[in-house]
């Protein structure tokens, strides 16, 4: 009795059709139309905030990749957690 053909990445490579049709497969390009990510900048709100005043000399950490790094990171956090402020 013979396997039937199943159209699975996975299912075994037994049928040498499932093997041509897995060398055909188009790799997906990203689209020309979406402009890349920039860093991330201050939003106003805070942005006189992390100029240092003479009393506060506690530094307000930014992200932002370095200049010379053409890569993309993710950020794993919610609205809620990315918008969080420490309280002393």
């Amino acid at each position: 009795m013979s396997r039937p053909l199943v159209s699975s990445p996975l299912a075994g490579n037994s049928s040498a059709t499932h093997t041509q049709t897995t060398a055909q497969r188009v790799i997906p390009r990203r689209n020309p139309a979406f402009t890349s990510s920039r860093a991330l900048r201050p939003f106003p709100s805070i942005a006189q905030s992390i100029q240092p005043s003479a009393g506060n000399k506690k530094a307000v950490k930014i992200i932002e990749a370095p200049k010379n790094q053409k890569t993309m990171f993710m950020l794993d956090l919610t609205q809620a957690e990315f918008s969080r402020q420490d309280v002393n």
